[in-house]
């Protein structure tokens, strides 16, 4: 049943990284399609199903989940301008005046990341039991590995988006 699962993950997710535009507009993170759609229904039911949550705390769970979700696509869309601005700033031959502001920014970014996670997972204790916590977490870390491998095993003949 686990390799099931992984091939269906696999097939969904390659779909997602077909599905993405080759490029996105200048200082603009690509806008997520059908497919990531589906591999974030994919990854909610999983959680649903390791969970076992019941109809009340599945509501409070997907409420918070949600939220922190959206938190993070934009600080990740502003940590995506932010390197937009990098490459700008390399073209125009910036001072490193420009450079250092744009640092101090991701770092911002980074450390506000870093605490609405911690928050998000304070907040998820007050919706569930330590195992089912410590379940998420590592559910979380994993498929967070394995969407960093998918991409990674991915043909290496696209274009490099950082020059």
């Amino acid at each position: 049943m686990n390799s099931l699962i992984r091939k269906t993950f696999l097939l969904m997710f390659g779909f997602a990284a077909v599905a993405m535009p080759a490029f996105a507009q200048e200082n603009q993170a690509p806008a997520p399609g059908r497919a990531l759609e589906r591999v974030e229904q994919f990854k909610k039911i999983r959680l649903m199903e390791l969970l076992n949550l019941d109809e009340e705390s599945s509501i409070k769970f997907f409420a918070r989940y949600n939220k922190h979700q959206e938190l993070l696509r934009e600080v990740r869309q502003k940590q995506i301008q932010a390197l937009g601005r990098v490459q700008a700033s390399r073209k125009a031959k910036a001072a490193d005046v420009e450079y250092d502001k744009i640092v101090e920014e991701l770092l911002s970014l980074e450390n506000k990341a870093t605490e609405a996670k911690a928050k998000y997972i304070d907040e998820l204790k007050q919706v569930l039991s330590s195992k089912q916590l410590a379940e998420y977490l590592v559910f979380e870390t994993r498929f967070q590995q394995n969407l960093r491998d998918l991409v990674r095993d991915m043909p290496r003949n696209r274009i490099d988006p950082l020059r």
